[in-house]
């Protein structure tokens, strides 16, 4: 992994000025500078840094020899994960994905785009010759005296290259679990399975739903305590001190099958498997779990109860679904609401209709956030979690013994008071945490009436 040092430079006269309006339009004024030299507003229907080597003069040329690395820092600056470079006909379009949602920030020309490019593949120790194959890298970045994990991925497509650059910060994952918006009770049920050291525990939710971010916060809370800890990742997201980190390497027949026996050797407390993602996997990680040892990882799930159709598609007996399973956390991730300019609002009809046709009743409060200079007029600052968390009990592992289907399950569990993503997600828009629009936004989180 190569360890790159951002360069020091004093910033070009005159500097380039701070976000403080709407976050797409002066975003993109700011990257608009970097690559242009405007410093003055941008019109909506002005494209941005059009024209080329005409209109530069020498020495912003030679300021556009740091285009990657002001990207980079100004990504970082708006808390982006990720750097999308798409290419177009001609030129491309760079985008910041911010708070889970894609944000247009600034569109190149040809001769921007074929340096930026190359800075970037440069960066990444990748041939500036172009791709032809995808191309994947990873390196460690030192901005500004931080150390930030980045992955980057090159793909050849029909109009140029596409780059997705993923901002890994530590930092991000150092939270403790009640960080993340579980509530009390569901928090509770995380530790108690922690101390039991036992069982297959799973995290379930589309991509990018925050299962990772789960995981790493479980595996923090769990260095606090003296335990041997080995995990199996493709790729290891964040490098964790105290922790014996294994990387997949399918060249060298390192797969997760074959890792999860060796670590079995290692004298683990606690084994966390990256993803469950077919039949092999699904099988080591319930062989590991009988084996006695506690068992972490994730898998593609719409919430707790489809779990168990999953495992059953990747083979798995009811038996072994039963004698192995301890508890599964269904995840999703919300924008939250800004503090600064929320204020209550009435359920709209068409939320009604909504609710009703998941058979949720209105929530006693809802809110909205029109935007202030504090959210960057978007309404919304950062992300919090809404889970579903299913601990099961002999109950539910006696239905499971009998091939019991999702909705017997669900109604079974709805007897017992169980609390779904619907749930959580109905008590954040009543505290004023995220609104029903945002839920709307996402699609499907789980029905079940309250």
């Amino acid at each position: 992994m190569g360890k790159i040092k951002v360069a020091r430079y004093t910033e070009p006269t005159p500097p380039r000025r701070t976000i403080r309006e709407d976050l797409m339009r002066v975003l993109m004024t700011d990257l608009s500078d970097l690559f242009s030299g405007k410093t003055g507003p941008v019109d909506d229907t002005t494209p941005i840094a059009d024209g080329g080597d005409a209109g530069l003069s020498e020495e912003l040329i030679v300021d556009t020899t740091r285009l990657a690395e002001d990207m980079i820092r100004d990504a970082v600056r708006e808390r982006a994960t990720d750097i999308h470079i798409d290419p177009q006909s001609v030129g491309s379009r760079i985008r910041l994905r911010v708070d889970g949602r894609v944000i247009d920030t600034a569109v190149l020309n040809e001769m921007q785009t074929h340096r930026l490019v190359n800075q970037v593949k440069t960066l990444a120790d990748i041939d500036p010759v172009k791709t032809f194959a995808p191309e994947d890298a990873r390196l460690t970045y030192e901005l500004d005296g931080n150390l930030i994990d980045i992955r980057v991925t090159i793909v050849p497509c029909v109009t140029g290259e596409k780059i997705a650059i993923r901002l890994l910060d530590p930092q991000r994952v150092s939270s403790n679990i009640t960080s993340l918006g579980l509530n009390h009770d569901a928090e509770s049920e995380l530790k108690d399975w922690l101390a039991g050291v036992s069982g297959l525990f799973l995290v379930t939710g589309p991509t990018g739903s925050g299962k990772t971010t789960l995981l790493y916060a479980l595996l923090h809370e769990i260095r606090k305590h003296q335990r041997s800890i080995v995990t199996i990742e493709d790729p290891v997201e964040y490098q964790i001190d105290g922790i014996t980190q294994v990387q997949v390497d399918t060249r060298h027949g390192l797969t997760f099958a074959q890792g999860l026996r060796t670590m079995l050797r290692l004298d683990p407390d606690y084994l966390m498997l990256g993803e469950v993602r077919d039949a092999e996997s699904a099988r080591s990680a319930i062989d590991a779990s009988i084996s006695g040892r506690a068992l972490m990882s994730t898998m593609h799930a719409r919430d707790a109860v489809s779990t168990l159709s999953a495992l059953r598609n990747w083979g798995a007996t009811d038996l072994e679904i039963a004698v192995s399973l301890s508890v599964v956390v269904a995840a999703r991730l919300v924008r939250r609401l800004c503090e600064n300019c929320r204020q209550e609002c009435p359920v709209t009809d068409e939320q009604k209709k909504w609710l009703a046709a998941m058979g949720v009743p209105s929530p006693k409060k809802n809110f909205t956030s029109p935007g202030c200079p504090s959210c960057k007029n978007l309404g919304y600052l950062g992300r919090t979690g809404v889970f579903e968390t299913w601990r099961l009990d002999e109950s539910d592992y006696d239905l499971i013994l009998t091939g019991v289907d999702e909705h017997s399950m669900r109604k079974h569990l709805a007897r017992k008071k169980h609390r779904t993503l619907v749930h959580d997600a109905m008590d954040k828009v009543e505290a004023g945490i995220t609104s029903l629009a945002e839920l709307q936004s996402l699609g499907d989180v789980g029905g079940g009436g309250r």
